[in-house]
């Protein structure tokens, strides 16, 4: 069992965002290719970051912590949609 304080806060983190990824709905959206191959990618190793951490907690600092919690919220803000991740405003 996940004892570690950060293994905690990179666990619930990590499960975060692969919900919010898995629960995007397109509403009409544009569905493009390359964007969808992405957010496959980004599943792939959040999942992979996701079961790693089940077997090392241990071994997680309070920075991977951190960058997975702002991952989280990055992900979170852009309500699952990958190609908002990656558009610039101007």
């Amino acid at each position: 069992m996940v004892q570690n304080p950060a293994a905690v806060i990179a666990m619930a983190a990590y499960t975060v965002a692969i919900f919010a990824l898995l629960l995007y709905e397109r509403d009409g959206a544009r569905h493009r290719h390359h964007v969808s191959w992405l957010a496959y990618g980004l599943l792939v190793v959040l999942g992979g970051s996701a079961i790693e951490l089940l077997l090392h907690a241990k071994a997680v600092s309070y920075f991977e912590a951190g960058r997975a919690a702002l991952l989280a919220l990055f992900i979170v803000r852009s309500r699952g949609n990958v190609a908002r991740l990656l558009r610039s405003e101007k």
